[in-house]
C-alpha cells in the first residue's frame, strides 16, 4: 500500500458519503411534494452528479492511492479517466456557479423563478442543462480526440499526468480561466454579495424580504458554496502563482493540493444532510429508538437473571 494513509482516509468518506447520498435519495424518493420544488431542483442535480462520481471515478483514484499506480495501465483507460474526472469537476464548479446566481433569483427576484412558459425554460432548465453538457464535450474534444497533441501517460502519477493540451499555450489557459477560475470567482462573488444584501436586508427597518421563508434555503446555499470554496481555493490560488510568477511554487505539494480536492464529493453528501434538519431529526430520532430498544432489552434479560439467581436461592 503506497499511500496508506491517503488510501484509508478516502475509502471511509468514500462509504459514509455513498450510504448518505442514498439516504438522501430515498428521503426525496419517499416525498414527492418536498423533491418538486423549484429550489431543490439544482442541488439535487448536483448531488447525483457527486454520487456518479462517488461511483466511478473515486474508486479508480482509490485503486490509485492503495497500489501507487493506475491499474489496468492503458492509455486509453487514461484518457477516459482523466475526461470523466475533468468532466465531473467542471460540471459541478459550473453547477455551483449557476446555483449561487439562482439563489439569488430566488431570494430577491422569485417571481421570475415561478412563472411558467419560456421565462421558467430560460432561468430554471437551460442553465442546468448547459452546466451538465458543457464540460464533458469541451474535455472530450481536448483531451480524448485532441490531434493538435500526443498525450504521454504516466501511470504512475495521479490522474496519469497532465493530459498534453495543459501545456500547449491557449487551450490550456482557456481551460483553466475560464472552466475554473471565472466558475470559482462567480460562486466567491455571488456569496458575498449576497452576504451583503443579506445583512442590509436585517438592518433595514422595513426589509423587503420575507427571511423566514427563505433561511433554510440560505444556510443550505452557504453550507454547499463554503466547502466548494474552500477546497478549491487553494489548487487554483497555487496555480495562478505557478503560471504567472513561480513555476516552482509548492511544487512538491501540488499532489497533496490534488487530494484534497477529492474531498469535494466526499464532504458534499453529509453538508447536504445537515441543511435537512427533517431528516437530521429523523436519523437522530431512529438512532435513539434503537438505543433504548437495546437498553430495554438488555434490562429484561437482567431482571430475568435476578428473578432466576432468587427462584434458586428460594429452592435451595
Amino acid at each position: 500500500m503506497f499511500y496508506r494513509i491517503e488510501f484509508s482516509l478516502a475509502l471511509i468518506f468514500e462509504i459514509q458519503a455513498v450510504c448518505i447520498s442514498l439516504v438522501i435519495f430515498i428521503y426525496f424518493a419517499q416525498k414527492p411534494n418536498t423533491r418538486l420544488k423549484q429550489q431543490h431542483h439544482s442541488w439535487l442535480v448536483l448531488l447525483i452528479l457527486n454520487f456518479f462520481q462517488l461511483i466511478f471515478d473515486l474508486p479508480v483514484a482509490l485503486s490509485f492511492y492503495y497500489r501507487g499506480r493506475l491499474w489496468p495501465e492503458s492509455d486509453t483507460f487514461c484518457a477516459w479517466w482523466v475526461w470523466l474526472s475533468f468532466s465531473c469537476d467542471t460540471t459541478a464548479l459550473f453547477l455551483m456557479a449557476w446555483i449561487s446566481i439562482e439563489r439569488n433569483i430566488l431570494v430577491f427576484h422569485s417571481q421570475n423563478m415561478t412563472q411558467v412558459g419560456w421565462k421558467k425554460w430560460i432561468l430554471h432548465v437551460l442553465p442546468l442543462i448547459i452546466c451538465l453538457i458543457w464540460a464533458p464535450i469541451v474535455y472530450l474534444i481536448l483531451i480524448v480526440s485532441n490531434s493538435q497533441c500526443t498525450n504521454v501517460w504516466d501511470y504512475g502519477t495521479l490522474l496519469c499526468g497532465p493530459p498534453c493540451y495543459t501545456y500547449t499555450g491557449f487551450l490550456g489557459i482557456y481551460d483553466f480561466v475560464f472552466n475554473v477560475c471565472i466558475s470559482l470567482g462567480i460562486n466567491i462573488l455571488v456569496n458575498a454579495l449576497l452576504i451583503i444584501r443579506v445583512v442590509k436586508e436585517k438592518m433595514s427597518h422595513q426589509p423587503a424580504i420575507n427571511w423566514r421563508r427563505h433561511r433554510k434555503m440560505i444556510l443550505q446555499f452557504w453550507a454547499i458554496s463554503t466547502l466548494h470554496i474552500s477546497l478549491w481555493s487553494p489548487l487554483v490560488i497555487v496555480s495562478l502563482i505557478q503560471m504567472t510568477a513561480m513555476p516552482s511554487f509548492m511544487a512538491d505539494q501540488y499532489t497533496t493540493l490534488e487530494y484534497i480536492l477529492y474531498y469535494m464529493p466526499l464532504l458534499l453528501p453529509i453538508t447536504c444532510l445537515s441543511a435537512i434538519p427533517d431528516l437530521v431529526s429523523k436519523i437522530t430520532n431512529l438512532g435513539w429508538k434503537r438505543r433504548r430498544n437495546v437498553v430495554a432489552v438488555d434490562d429484561m434479560h437482567e431482571t430475568r437473571r435476578r428473578t432466576a439467581v432468587v427462584s434458586v436461592r428460594q429452592t435451595l
